[in-house]
């Protein structure tokens, strides 16, 4: 006896235009989410204003919502943050510019410069993205996958208190 989901396989192996199609339709229900990790200090200083600029190593897309995961031991999805200017370049030249006042009239990078450079270790280069908006959520969620060390997309709805 055959197994139905192998019929299955076949099928749509032999249907690439069907494949594609389903795909579509899935991609459509199950959009991809952008969740990225933060200390919980580091998230708190966000949502209270105090930190203006988070700095990366690889940074997450610009202008697209981003979930924030805090890690242990808060470990769950706190909130979501919008970042909309991004400065790439050596630890201090990057950290200067965050810092001081010649681009942007909100500056507070909310770390010190030896936190970054510890940060950064031997990389050439890092970033810093400007937050544009930052909000705390009134619940927060549990996030069922393993979370990203640094940022990650992934596809799924994020459910919190019995809604979506």
């Amino acid at each position: 006896m055959i197994d139905i989901d192998i019929m299955n396989q076949a099928y749509l192996a032999a249907n690439p235009e069907i494949r594609k199609k389903l795909k579509k339709e899935y991609d459509k229900s199950h959009p991809k989410v952008i969740v990225m990790s933060l200390k919980p200090k580091y998230a708190k200083a966000i949502y209270e204003g105090r930190k203006n600029w988070e700095f990366r190593k690889a940074p997450p897309p610009l202008f697209k919502e981003i979930f924030i995961y805090e890690s242990a031991p808060v470990s769950e999805i706190t909130g979501r943050l919008i970042f909309i200017d991004e400065i790439r370049g050596l630890p201090f030249s990057v950290y200067e510019i965050a810092k001081s006042n010649r681009l942007f009239s909100r500056n507070r990078p909310g770390i010190s410069y030896s936190e970054l450079e510890e940060y950064a270790g031997r990389l050439n280069l890092v970033s810093a993205l400007r937050v544009h908006l930052a909000e705390r959520l009134e619940h927060p969620i549990t996030f069922s996958a393993k979370p990203p060390q640094n940022w990650g997309t992934f596809r799924g709805h994020l459910k919190h208190g019995g809604a979506e």
